[in-house]
């Protein structure tokens, strides 16, 4: 009895996993992403490789994942739900479908990923946010995140000897004998290729995806006018207006430039003959503009024609450094125009 009991009887934790029930895969998955999502966006490392290493895991395989993790609960083989047990108890078409392997599981976040991503960018684009690192890596990290507490949920809620275990020692071993098992060395040589190979692909697309961006930098030009309601509007402006009257317009300039800029805008009055030249040209006003990144100023002018008749072209020209001495349209950085008819008065006959 005394030899069958120090058999049976073991120290406190031998034999026991300390993790067991705990998804170590999704704990994983959330601090890669929170890891990844603080490198890119909040540190804002410079390190290429560095940038490429995190970058291509979080867009190309943390969301499909987190979606794979949703779905499949379950592990391979394990007991298919009915609609009555303790996963989701609702008798969903997702609770009854056979759960994939463990490639087919990777390649499923694989392809997923890829499936979110134009969702996401979508979400971005009706939101009106800019398309910048931060934002990108934020909207796939809280994807990922939220997710990936969904899946938690799933898979606590399933008995624990049909829960999904990543079981990642046993899947490196599978994947060192896979690689290296061979006693040929070109078919070693060759698996090593592929794999680098593959490698190489995912970090060149995830570094041209998490790489600091400069984005599409650029200034816009505006001139506009308030209609009955006060709400800015392009163009409408006055057709016609009798000698001296003032024309009312709005000169917006948005700046997309990534720095704060100096910008100067001259207004002209132009003469031009039926082919688009330029006959004469007289400034009416001349107006500088310090814009921050990413603001638009706005300026309400009054622009005052100087010709007694006919129809001239009131032309805007923004100039983002030194204006030459007579400025022209080839000169601006960017311009716009309208025309106006001059009326003539009678009485002046």
């Amino acid at each position: 009895m005394k030899e069958r009991l120090i058999r049976t009887v073991r120290p406190l934790g031998v034999g026991r996993r300390p993790f067991a029930g705990v998804p170590t895969d999704l704990v994983g998955l959330t601090g890669f992403a929170l890891a990844a999502a603080t490198l890119l966006a909040v540190v804002d490392v410079s390190s290429p490789v560095l940038r490429a290493a995190v970058g291509a895991p979080l867009l190309f395989l943390a969301p499909g994942y987190a979606v794979v993790s949703t779905l499949f609960p379950r592990a391979r083989g394990a007991g298919v739900d009915t609609g009555t047990d303790t996963d989701g108890g609702d008798g969903s078409l997702i609770g009854q479908t056979e759960s994939p392997t463990d490639a087919e599981r990777a390649a499923l976040a694989f392809g997923l990923s890829f499936a979110v991503l134009p969702l996401l960018g979508l979400g971005i684009a009706a939101l009106s946010w800019r398309f910048e690192t931060t934002t990108i890596v934020g909207t796939v990290t809280g994807f990922v995140l939220v997710t990936t507490a969904f899946a938690a949920i799933r898979r606590i809620r399933v008995s624990p000897r049909d829960r999904y275990c990543l079981g990642l020692d046993g899947k490196l071993r599978r994947l060192r004998a896979a690689i290296f098992g061979s006693r040929s060395l070109t078919a070693t040589a060759i698996n090593l290729v592929l794999v680098v190979s593959v490698l190489l692909a995912l970090t060149s697309v995830g570094y041209g995806l998490a790489a600091p961006q400069d984005g599409e930098r650029y200034t816009d030009l505006r001139l506009l006018t308030e209609d009955e309601s006060g709400e800015y509007v392009v163009g409408d402006h006055a057709d016609s207006v009798e000698p001296g009257e003032s024309i009312p317009v709005t000169i917006a300039v948005e700046n997309q430039e990534g720095e704060s800029m100096e910008y100067t805008v001259v207004v002209q009055e132009q003469w031009v003959d039926g082919d688009g030249t330029v006959l004469e040209r007289n400034e009416l006003r001349r107006v500088d503009y310090s814009v921050a990144d990413g603001a638009t100023a706005r300026g309400d002018r009054e622009v005052t024609p100087e010709a007694e008749a006919g129809e001239v072209r009131i032309a805007v020209m923004l100039f983002a450094g030194d204006v030459p001495e007579d400025p022209t349209t080839d000169d601006a950085y960017r311009h716009a125009h309208f025309w106006v008819e001059i009326e003539d008065d009678p009485e002046v006959e």
